[in-house]
């Protein structure tokens, strides 16, 4: 999801995720009778583009206006309103046709999940990519997916294999589906794109600091040991602001391939506040084999408890050990020390300001965090083009499997926008990539997913000249301003778009 700043605080990234087509162009005769209104935009579009090392070598580069671009997201609120927020041939796909889920086995035709009421989060992805590119009236042609769920993603992916897009842009992540290794049925899904050689452009997700990461060692009471200190059975996390919206997901490292493919391991999950009572708690049966998951059965290997007003729980008391804990209990399953849970803890507010502060603070705080392998699929995927930024709110790796991800790392991913609005974070830097790499892809229609990654993994102490625009250019060789270094503090490939002189 992409991370939202107030204009006063620009410099501080606060955290906080019948047809087949849609046109998204309006109507001629009604635009005709009312002039168009004015649309809010990206209004640093020319500085970004120099900073990415686009302009003005690649002004008006050829071919762009020739690729598709599928944006999925869960939302995408403004798109056919009037407002020239995209170009005219965009089109927007909420809903399915049912004989083209029927068609693919794409479940249950009459199922069907419309996007998030209210979210634009889509659609400034797109403004992004297309400022990106030149903001060209013809293009690229933007695909504009409904990806809210699983199934909607499966449908979204092979609307695009159908549709023959050059490039997807996913600025965004599902916290379970997967292994943390790039194995599971959301990177499976990934796997039919990448068949397709469609380059797949993916945020690294914005939960730095919000991930724990452990081996599943059973104590005598059939409690997971999670930590070393006093009470060996619990993470710790602190709300320092009330009526707080705090969501503890917990999986475990037993996803197939096929979606709700069933598992015979069985963990719950509890929530106690600082006196050791119970407020929260999942205690889902884990099922295997054919039969359907019944009231409070669960197919797949996870957990989730939300909890709604949360009082603050640490400024008011003296007792710095004052603090929510989080417990995992074995049910059930054979569980060895190759296994391995993940445990994710988000909150609706993450910063305040405090009385008498001039300055923000964390609102959150998971005291037990790892501090990497935080990336949640398909960001794992070994075949995608993994893109966070430089603040510490944005995902890092290693994969479970070790491999080193995200692929690249923007410097500063802030978008300004002209209805005064500040985005930061890993969704705008996947997708300022995704519109250098569309570019890119002008320049060199040979490029292949493997390309893309080669090209990203040539770091550390890696740095290509500019290339003019020649025909002959291959895909291996160009780059547009790309700087790829390695960061000693974080110990992974970090990279920087910048304009090279």
């Amino acid at each position: 999801m992409s991370w939202k700043v107030s204009s006063f605080l620009v410099g501080l990234v606060i955290t906080t995720t019948g047809a087949w087509a849609q046109p998204a162009k309006t109507d001629p005769i009604a635009t005709a009778k009312k002039p168009r209104l004015p649309a809010s935009h990206l209004v640093n579009a020319a500085e970004v583009r120099k900073r990415l090392g686009l302009s003005p070598e690649y002004d008006g580069v050829a071919g762009v206006e020739s690729l598709k671009v599928a944006v999925l997201d869960i939302g995408f609120d403004g798109v056919g309103t009037g407002r020239p927020y995209l170009p005219e041939n965009a089109e927007l796909i909420e809903h399915y046709d049912p004989e083209f889920v029927r068609q693919h086995g794409l479940g249950d035709p009459k199922f069907t999940k419309g996007f998030e009421p209210l979210n634009r989060h889509g659609r400034v992805m797109a403004q992004i990519v297309w400022a990106v590119t030149g903001s060209l009236p013809g293009g690229p042609k933007f695909y504009l997916l409904n990806a809210n769920g699983p199934t909607m993603l499966r449908r979204a992916v092979r609307f695009a294999i159908d549709h023959k897009v050059d490039l997807i842009l996913f600025s965004n992540s599902f916290e379970g589906g997967g292994n943390g290794d790039g194995r599971g049925p959301i990177d499976r899904i990934v796997a039919d794109a990448l068949a397709a050689d469609i380059l797949w452009i993916n945020a690294a997700g914005n939960y730095g600091r919000r991930v724990y990461n452990g081996p599943v060692r059973l104590l005598p009471d059939g409690y997971l040991r999670l930590r070393t200190g006093s009470d060996v059975a619990a993470l710790r996390f602190r709300s320092r602001v009330d009526e707080n919206t705090v969501s503890i997901t917990l999986t475990w490292d037993d996803y197939r391939e096929e979606e709700d493919a069933g598992t015979d391991k069985d963990l719950d999950l509890f929530v106690e506040d600082g006196a050791g009572r119970r407020i929260g708690s999942s205690e889902k049966v884990q099922i295997s084999g054919n039969q359907p998951a019944a009231a409070n059965e669960s197919r797949n290997p996870r957990e989730r408890v939300i909890l709604t007003n949360l009082p603050a729980n640490t400024e008011l008391a003296s007792d710095p050990e004052y603090t929510y804990r989080i417990r995992v209990r074995a049910k059930r399953g054979a569980f060895t020390g190759l296994d391995r849970i993940r445990i994710l803890a988000t909150a609706t507010r993450d910063s305040y300001f405090p009385l008498n502060g001039d300055t923000p603070r964390e609102a959150f705080e998971f005291l037990d965090a790892s501090g990497e392998g935080e990336l949640f699929p398909p960001a794992d995927h070994p075949l995608v083009l993994t893109v966070g930024d430089s603040d510490p709110s944005s995902s890092i790796g290693p994969t479970a499997d070790r491999r080193v991800k995200p692929d690249v790392i923007l410097e500063d991913s802030r978008a300004f926008l002209s209805d005064g609005e500040v985005t930061a974070g890993s969704s705008d830097a996947a997708a300022y990539v995704a519109g250098a790499v569309v570019v890119l892809k002008a320049v060199a229609p040979s490029l292949r997913p493997g390309d893309l990654l080669r090209i990203a993994q040539q770091g550390p102490a890696v740095k290509w000249t500019t290339l003019h625009r020649q025909p002959s250019a291959s895909a291996a060789a160009f780059s547009p301003g790309f700087c790829y270094w390695q960061t000693p503090s974080r110990s992974r490939l970090t990279a920087a778009l910048l304009g090279i002189p």
